[in-house]
């Protein structure tokens, strides 16, 4: 099977998983992205072990299935917020427990231990906000901001490979092109009008807003991922995906502009 039959395959099984569990229950889409986040955190985790540097799993995974857990019961459960207070020792356990790991690289195990929940955890709480934006637990904000990131990067690949000349960052993504941007960006902006008229979760300025979000920080999110792929010296974060490489790979869009437009959404 060659890699186009594979991504195409493998891109429908992921999305049909996504959109059935974000229209089945709130309960459904928590479990399929807490699946994501802890694939994504073993992924992350196990790129790192190239480096000079050991991550303490235990707390990398316990901060991050906090983070993501946690705000969802404030949204779903209305638990009080003041629980959010036991990150507190959960991060200082990470630079106390390293004093009895008597490592050489404790500033550097400390780092790589929380950066772990922070790039991937923390970005898929914020979409707790989407989904519970309108107090109750509502699919339709949270599927039109997938179909933008799919949008996005469908029309970033199309419009590249066709007539991608000029290179957007060469010495990060060779393969990604100004013109593959910005034709993520007009389809983004296509979704944008499409979520207005058949999701009528917000208005019509707000998706627009929306779809350029998506479009520039899903762009880097992608480009920064690649970035710290080269720094490990890895082509994909991991093999899950077939045709698509890894878990980070395929939701790099999601960390810079699921925390952008929940920001976006308690300010508009």
């Amino acid at each position: 099977m060659n890699n186009f039959w594979q991504r195409t395959i493998t891109g429908f099984l992921v999305v049909t998983a996504i959109i059935v569990g974000l229209w089945w229950h709130p309960l459904a889409y928590m479990t399929i992205f807490a699946s994501v986040v802890m694939l994504g955190m073993y992924e992350f985790i196990r790129m790192i072990e190239g480096l000079e540097t050991k991550v303490r799993v235990f707390w990398a995974f316990a901060i991050g299935l906090f983070v993501y857990f946690s705000s969802f019961l404030i949204f779903y459960a209305h638990i009080q917020s003041r629980w959010l207070i036991i990150i507190v020792p959960l991060v200082g356990g990470v630079f106390v427990s390293e004093l009895y790991f008597k490592n050489k690289n404790s500033l550097l195990n400390i780092a790589t231990t929380l950066i772990v929940p922070l790039y991937v955890a923390l970005p898929f709480a914020f979409l707790h906000h989407l989904a519970f934006w309108s107090g109750d637990y509502s699919y339709k904000l949270l599927l039109g901001f997938f179909l933008m990131i799919w949008g996005n990067d469908s029309g970033a690949y199309l419009v590249g490979s066709l007539i991608g000349r000029k290179k957007l960052f060469p010495s990060v993504s060779p393969a990604k092109s100004w013109e593959g941007a910005i034709g993520g960006l007009v389809f983004a902006f296509g979704i944008a009008a499409f979520n207005f008229y058949v999701i009528d979760a917000l208005s019509l300025v707000d998706w627009i807003v929306i779809g350029a979000i998506v479009s520039v920080l899903g762009t880097y999110g992608d480009l920064i991922e690649s970035m710290l792929k080269r720094s490990v010296n890895i082509k994909d974060s991991g093999s899950m995906l077939p045709g698509h490489g890894g878990i980070l790979d395929r939701f790099d869009a999601v960390f810079f502009s699921a925390p952008a437009v929940s920001c976006y959404l308690l300010f508009c």
